[in-house]
């Protein structure tokens, strides 16, 4: 195994020299995860996300080159990481894609790899991106259900009635100032609005907004630290890590409760962010029986073979008890509670009836082992049809 990882470093190093398209690759390490993941760290040349993944495309054909055929003994390889490092040695971006998918890359199915496969960023540009979309999320959010709630009291002409003070002036002037028009329509006038005009309107009104937000002084803070980063953001300024977090935690913290009343505003970063859980979920640990079914059926010892059956089981139980966990700590989006609660569904009952398999394989109840089985494969049969379905939704 220890030759297997030079021979690979190795090859990684001067694959530049073998196809001219490629640049040379500044690899850190090559190393073995879980026994069954290889995983490659280097330093790219390229500094934006999509030209890093390029460079990743080239190490992922270097791997499925030298594993694709099998034809190393003792080397049962499942998966492949890819991690990007700067120059500080900060992990800004990783990769991680089944064998089957990284042989997409082999037949020239770029596109299709790279769907397939799960990336985690933290690139500038990444980072950037991220903060400009969680930022006009919270403050389209915010928008909509004000125009909501001023028009629930104030009726149509909504801005004109409760927003008669210099705030609301002062918006009109620059819809004024950009169109050379006046407009008096609170619809249009609101979208016209930054952060702190945003925190102003909610405050001068908090009563209609007190069951979203615990208290003013709260809102207020919350509202002024969504500036600070914004303020950053509109210059194309860097956008840390730990700024990136804090503009997570006020996107959920300012929308939480209100997009519960917003059903025609549909988040595309918690959207995007429950997608990617589910993904990594799905692909980061992909269940693998202690035991084959052909090392089953192949034992002749009847009580090892029950042994081997049960052990199987068992860790099939708690594989389906560690996913359920994980599904159930994602944060879902209210638009896609159902799928998500399908999806468990799904996970439940497979549990269920695994563990009343479980229990009836040791009493030795072969008629109602032969009727789970049954219930097992209909099951079995119904997630293949929801996950297809799942599918479809999502992609």
């Amino acid at each position: 195994m220890e030759n297997l990882v030079q021979m690979v470093n190795g090859a990684l190093k001067t694959v530049h020299i073998f196809n001219t398209k490629c640049k040379e690759l500044n690899i850190k390490t090559v190393s073995l995860l879980n026994v069954d993941t290889l995983c490659c760290e280097f330093y790219p040349v390229a500094k934006t996300s999509t030209d890093i993944k390029l460079e990743m495309s080239t190490i992922v054909g270097c791997f499925n080159g030298l594993f694709r055929n099998n034809t190393y003994e003792n080397v049962d390889l499942k998966n492949y990481v890819i991690k990007a490092y700067d120059n500080s040695d900060n992990e800004i971006l990783y990769a991680l894609c089944t064998k089957s998918t990284a042989e997409l890359i082999g037949t020239g199915e770029f596109i299709e790899w790279y769907t397939r496969t799960l990336f985690q960023e933290n690139t500038e540009d990444f980072r950037l991106a991220q903060a400009k979309k969680i930022i006009s999320e919270i403050e389209n959010g915010l928008r909509e259900i004000v125009k909501i709630k001023l028009r629930e009291k104030f009726g149509n002409d909504w801005w004109e009635a409760g927003l008669s003070n210099k705030l609301g002036k002062d918006v009109k002037e620059i819809y004024v100032n950009q169109f050379e028009v006046e407009c008096t329509d609170g619809d249009i006038l609101i979208a016209y609005t930054y952060t702190l005009q945003l925190k102003k309107i909610i405050l001068t009104h908090f009563n209609l907004f007190k069951s979203y937000f615990k208290s003013t002084s709260l809102f207020e803070n919350l509202m002024d630290n969504l500036n600070k980063i914004r303020r950053e953001e509109a210059h194309n300024r860097p956008i840390s890590q730990v700024e990136l977090k804090n503009l997570e935690e006020l996107h959920k913290s300012l929308l939480a409760d209100l997009l519960a009343d917003l059903t025609s505003f549909q988040s595309v970063f918690l959207t995007e962010n429950w997608r990617i859980k589910i993904k990594k979920i799905m692909i980061e640990r992909q269940y693998k029986s202690i035991y084959s079914e052909h090392q089953i059926v192949n034992e002749t010892d009847l009580e090892q073979k029950f042994l081997k059956i049960n052990e199987n089981m068992i860790s099939l139980i708690s594989y389906l008890n560690d996913t359920i966990i994980k599904l159930k700590s994602v944060i879902v989006p209210i638009y896609k509670k159902n799928i998500q609660q399908e999806l468990l569904f799904c996970y439940e009952k497979r549990k269920e009836l695994h563990q009343s398999l479980l229990l009836e394989t040791l009493s030795l109840n072969y008629e109602k082992i032969d009727a789970l089985s049954i219930e097992i494969n209909s099951h079995e049969q119904k997630m293949d049809e929801f996950s297809k379905k799942f599918i479809l939704s999502e992609s």
